[in-house]
């Protein structure tokens, strides 16, 4: 049986990540370009992203732990797949800042698959089905 308020936490839950998400892009962009102005990278630059990103990290991980009292399979599969991608960004963000440029890079390719999955999960919980792929 799905529980109508747990439904609608998950739905304002999705919707709170996705704005989020839009903060986190610029300031990701801000960090950037705040190291282009002053012609000097600082970690101090991406502070603010980066304690965001964790902040982010934990909020899907209480829109899974939602989506099961929900008991809707798509929501529990949508919103795990988004924790599992904030843990790979998590991951590929420190390695990337720390150790190798080159998986930094990766950090901002799963950034659009998190903004994709976010979409989708928005959008169950709206309650709309995507249509059918005709082939």
């Amino acid at each position: 049986m799905m529980s109508p308020m747990a439904n609608k936490i998950y739905g304002g839950l999705a919707h709170l990540f996705g704005g989020l998400l839009v903060v986190q892009f610029f300031l990701a962009g801000l960090g950037a370009f705040t190291t282009v102005h002053n012609k000097k990278f600082s970690d101090s630059n991406f502070d603010a992203h980066a304690g965001l990103g964790t902040l982010l990290v934990v909020l899907a991980l209480i829109i899974l732990l939602v989506a099961l009292v929900t008991r809707r399979q798509r929501a529990i599969q949508l919103s795990g797949a988004l924790f599992g991608l904030m843990i790979v960004q998590f991951i590929l963000g420190t390695v990337g800042a720390d150790t190798a440029a080159w998986v930094g890079g990766l950090h901002a390719v799963n950034a659009l698959l998190i903004l994709a999955v976010t979409g989708l999960t928005i959008r169950d919980a709206r309650g709309m089905q995507l249509a059918p792929v005709r082939t």
